[in-house]
């Protein structure tokens, strides 16, 4: 296999054309283990690469659903009650769409371009659904290598490749219940094309200003919780038919945040790698130039740090913490559910960031119907819904397709 990391000092002098050629090579190198099967550290494993995944939960619980759901601050009872869930179709307690992440998020191959002039973001991931995931269930992954791909990007000082590795979930009867794709977005500089920055100047978002909200703006938002809690716009038990449909409806939206540290830990509770201490040295010690030094501290601060305290997002140079990219597809789904009703299932969902979210933004999530369809004998919806901030800034949006229930299919049920 390619070794994933590399020298800074290597690449040091280089010229334009002998820094491309040799991060060609390196490509070059990488794609040619396209299709590789590779098997993530052990879950008893302690990681020595913060992007080197393995499971992080291998059994399903109706505690771990219940807690993924308050992570998404959703309240729809077919992921915490049991008494309500066994009256459904289901017969029990569901794992909302994106649960996936809690059992096991990210991949073993890991953040592999890490050179000189080369700058890595989260590009989104899809979701594909075949089973539902629920209480009792138990999981193992593997992830398959798909190498990385050039995007066109005329008029720019850099390359841009995007990175892709499908992650495998198989339950205890032996079935891929989901395929999780996470993209990575590289963007690569060649020396002479580089500005030079410090460390926390905040010049790439040097626009970005945290917002105060009033007291109107956070009556909004607290009425949109008190609806939620309420379940005025959760379809429910209410069978949505696919007849019913209208191309071009939008579904009710739902609002998220104010964001603060609190939300950022619910997340990470169900669907990262929590670590401390000499567990989380492990996972840094081997890339320190990729865990700048804090100033206050002289420490190294771990890079997820930016998630959570503005400080430490300003040693990589932004001026606010900011949401994982993975909050932000958590938050879609609860309008999808909502709208959808308990006897419909996701059968994918595909994400792109589009801009940082941050910490003190709140979001409105947002939705239309794009398209109704049958295919075989399923009867699809297809949902274009997105996360906006207070500014009407998009920095999520994801296609869901959604398999509804037809009047005819029911009938024939009963």
């Amino acid at each position: 296999m390619t070794d994933a990391s590399h020298d800074d000092h290597d690449w040091d002098g280089l010229s334009d054309s002998e820094w491309n050629k040799r991060l060609d090579d390196l490509i070059d190198g990488f794609n040619a283990e396209r299709g590789e099967v590779k098997l993530p550290p052990p879950p008893h494993a302690i990681m020595t690469n913060e992007y080197e995944r393995g499971i992080n939960n291998k059994y399903v619980t109706e505690d771990l659903i219940r807690h993924y759901a308050d992570a998404i601050g959703d309240p729809n009872p077919l992921w915490r009650d049991p008494s309500y869930a066994q009256g459904t179709r289901w017969g029990g307690v569901l794992a909302p769409p994106t649960f996936e992440s809690a059992i096991s998020f990210g991949s073993s191959f890991g953040g592999r371009l890490r050179v000189p002039g080369v700058a890595r973001l989260a590009a989104g991931n899809k979701h594909e659904y075949t089973t539902p995931i629920r209480h009792g269930d138990a999981f193992s992954v593997y992830d398959k290598y798909m190498g990385f791909e050039e995007k066109d990007v005329p008029d720019k000082p850099y390359r841009m490749f995007i990175e892709s590795v499908p992650r495998y979930f198989v339950n205890q009867r032996e079935e891929i219940a989901a395929i999780a794709t996470g993209r990575n977005i590289y963007v690569a500089t060649p020396p002479s094309r580089r500005k030079e920055k410090k460390a926390g100047d905040g010049k790439l978002y040097a626009d970005k200003h945290r917002h105060h909200f009033s007291d109107a703006e956070l009556e909004v938002i607290h009425r949109g919780f008190d609806e939620q809690l309420a379940g005025v716009n959760r379809r429910g038990a209410q069978v949505r038919y696919f007849e019913d449909v209208v191309e071009g409806q939008a579904i009710p939206s739902v609002v998220k945040g104010v964001y603060d540290v609190c939300d950022a830990c619910a997340r990470t509770v169900v669907s990262t790698y929590p670590y401390a201490f000499a567990i989380k040295w492990a996972a840094m010690r081997e890339h320190l130039g990729h865990h700048p030094q804090d100033p206050e501290t002289g420490e190294h601060r771990f890079r997820r740090d930016w998630h959570y305290e503005d400080h430490a997002a300003q040693l990589f140079g932004v001026p606010y913490a900011n949401v994982g990219g993975i909050h932000n597809e958590m938050m879609l789904v609860h309008a999808v559910t909502d709208w959808m009703g308990d006897d419909a299932f996701v059968v994918s969902m595909d994400s792109q960031d589009r801009r940082m979210n941050w910490l003190g933004d709140a979001t409105t999530v947002k939705g239309t119907v794009s398209r109704k369809y049958v295919d075989g004998d399923e009867h699809l919806v297809e949902l274009q819904v997105w996360g906006e901030n207070q500014d009407g800034v998009v920095h999520t949006k994801s296609t869901f397709v959604v398999k509804l229930v037809s009047r005819s299919e029911w009938s024939r049920r009963g």
